[in-house]
């Protein structure tokens, strides 16, 4: 294994012109900017735009803290990309990767322009010792390595930050910006932090496996999570006062998705057919938000649910049937990219309609079959074999304990319509968490990252 890395790094070296800095993937490096040892026993995430955040007396607070205690604590600086146009957060990695980066910051403190622009990157690289050429490479053409930090570091923040928090993580724990700022408690969330870290090596944890120790404390309890009860548009007997676990399980074949098929967590919004009402489509543009924070690791399913007995039940069930039957025959769509399925795609271009509730189902149908290309006499076939089956399938999510028209599932549990995108994203988290992060770069991950070859030998 050795000898082949040592080939790899010679081809690359060998391939490279003269006086180029020559980029290698190593499996050995951390990803992300840091100060302080691996196995440190305290390690504080800061999560922080270049130029704002970095002039906050809470930053150099902990960075004094660090500078005190340099062998218990670490700093894994996650660097989250500006509200401008300045492409900063790219110039910050590259420094990172040339070992740079504590020049990199000292040199932006000099400057009085708040948009950097790339020439002014370059004079601040260039003051800072970096490679102005490699930059230069780099803010023209972003490696896909720095984006991926980048969108990882988003990705976290969405998972631990809810709502519009400002804080860091203590060995994985929120601690607000506010608290940060009392007299003294920054020097008591170590104190504790520390000590809850000598607590679980005393208990045998490695130090290498502390981070991970961490991860699984720190991850959020579902149960613990509260969901407001809201106003459903339609009930089916009495609705529980907490979220119960549907059971059976609901039976999702076969229905519209969001998302990769093979995700490890679904969020099902349960709802009428028709044009949905303002709670229903809240609950599903917080679900699809939720989906895109997680990306492959969650997809978004939509069920039909409604009272059967009402007067346009069987209305309601050839409109869902109709879905059904979308997804299996097949529509076509403009953005042959999008995570959609056919049946989703169905379901949004009847949303986008907007038609009134006294438009009959047949007229839905005449109206979006020709529109999104469905094989009319396979379409046909299939709903003449798929009549009733919506129906069946509210009755058995009835009695599996669905109650509410909009409803919301995560991790099997049957909550309220949840419009809040922050409070899905906390509910997700916690049904993921700790084992969220395959291939995600946390605390102490393992992954490849771009480095300099020459980075030892600089001073």
């Amino acid at each position: 294994m050795r000898l082949a890395l040592v080939v790899l790094l010679c081809a690359a070296t060998a391939a490279a012109s003269p006086g180029k800095l020559v980029r290698v993937v190593s499996s050995d490096l951390d990803a992300l900017p840091s100060r302080g040892p691996k196995d440190a026993l305290v390690t504080i995430e800061v999560f922080f735009r270049l130029r704002i955040e970095t002039r906050w007396p809470e930053f150099k607070a902990i960075e004094h803290l660090q500078a005190e205690h340099p062998s218990r604590i670490r700093i894994l600086y996650r660097i989250e990309k500006g509200p401008n146009s300045s492409r900063l957060h790219y110039a910050a990695l590259e420094a990172y990767a040339e070992g740079r980066f504590d020049d990199f910051l000292a040199e932006l403190e000099t400057q009085s322009a708040q948009n950097l622009t790339d020439a002014q990157l370059v004079q601040v690289a260039v003051a800072a010792g970096m490679n102005t050429e490699q930059l230069a490479e780099v803010l023209a053409s972003p490696p896909a390595e720095f984006d991926r930090v980048l969108d990882e570091n988003l990705r976290r923040y969405h998972q631990r930050f809810h709502g519009n928090q400002q804080g860091v993580l203590v060995n994985g724990a929120f601690v607000s910006r506010s608290d940060i700022n009392k007299p003294g408690e920054l020097e008591r969330v170590y104190a504790s932090a520390k000590e809850q870290a000598l607590d679980l090596l005393d208990r045998g944890v490695d130090p290498s496996e502390l981070a991970a120790a961490f991860e699984s404390q720190a991850a959020p309890n579902p149960l613990f999570i509260t969901v407001p009860n809201g106003s459903p548009d339609d009930t089916v007997g009495e609705v529980p006062a907490q979220p119960m676990l549907a059971t059976p399980a609901l039976d999702l074949a076969g229905m519209p998705s969001y998302g990769p098929s093979d995700a490890s967590q679904t969020i099902v919004v349960l709802c009428v057919p028709s044009t949905p009402t303002n709670t229903c489509r809240l609950a599903l543009r917080a679900a699809k938000l939720a989906q895109e924070v997680y990306a492959d690791r969650v997809r978004v399913v939509w069920a039909p649910f409604f009272d059967v007995t009402r007067d346009d039940a069987s209305e309601l069930g050839l409109l869902a049937d109709a879905a059904l039957c979308a997804e299996r025959v097949g529509a076509s769509v403009a953005d042959f990219t999008s995570p959609s399925s056919p049946g989703w795609d169905w379901l949004q271009a009847m949303t986008d309609a907007r038609y009134h509730r006294r438009v009959s189902a047949d007229r839905v149908l005449s109206d979006l079959a020709p529109l999104l290309h469905v094989d009319e006499r396979s379409f046909a076939g299939c709903r003449a074999h798929q009549a009733g089956t919506a129906i069946r399938w509210v009755v058995a999510a009835t009695r599996a304990g669905v109650h509410a028209s909009p409803s919301t599932v995560v991790g099997g549990r049957i909550y309220p319509a949840i419009t809040d995108t922050n409070l899905l994203q906390q509910l997700v988290a916690a049904e993921l968490e700790p084992g969220d992060c395959d291939g995600c770069l946390r605390l102490d991950s393992i992954v490849p990252a771009w480095r300099g070859d020459d980075r030892a030998a600089r001073p």
